[in-house]
């Protein structure tokens, strides 16, 4: 197998692998409340995301992807995966998968969740430029940008839910970012 690919196997697991310790450490792995529609926008494109560069790169006539794009996809990777575990972190056992209504705690509005409302999207997002980024392809582009229209989509659905669930909600959304600082 071609050296490129399996840097970008081990990177891809890496990322997965650094989202599950997280869990672990939080006891968040197994809280498994009732499952949304919108979860699918989330995973259905996790999962091309990750496969279409691979296979799109093995499709090719093994034209090597350029320095550059794989030092700036490593970067992105490392990037991905420090906004996960620093957001999960900071969410501790506020974290679910779900959408769900009247979390037990209250509302996190500090460390990463003091500058953007959605830091684990932003992870999200960054992975999914990493991904074709560091293989160098071009095809794998459009489902990275499918991909980020479902988590926009998500974030729209969760948003209304949060303001309905937390009294603090808008003033919060006021004075921070939703997903990229500056940006959006």
């Amino acid at each position: 197998m071609d050296s490129y690919l399996i840097i970008y196997v081990v990177l891809a697991v890496a990322y997965r692998a650094v989202d599950i310790l997280i869990l672990f450490r939080t006891r968040t792995i197994a809280k498994k409340p009732d499952r949304d529609w919108t979860e699918w926008l989330i995973m259905v494109p996790y999962w091309l995301v990750v496969v279409a560069p691979a296979i799109e790169y093995l499709g090719r006539d093994y034209r090597r992807p350029s320095v550059f794009a794989l030092v700036v996809g490593a970067i992105l990777f490392a990037l991905a995966m420090i906004l996960r575990a620093r957001a999960h972190l900071d969410l501790n056992k506020q974290f679910t998968r779900f959408i769900e209504e009247g979390k037990e705690r209250g509302l996190v509005t500090s460390g990463l969740y003091a500058y953007v409302r959605h830091p684990l999207y932003l992870s999200e997002v960054v992975y999914f430029l990493a991904c074709p980024t560091f293989l160098g392809v071009a095809w794998a582009w459009v489902l990275t940008a499918i991909g980020i229209a479902g988590i926009v989509t998500r974030i729209r659905v969760e948003e209304r839910l949060l303001r309905e669930s937390f009294e603090g909600y808008e003033a919060y959304a006021e004075n921070t970012w939703t997903l990229i600082p500056w940006l959006y």
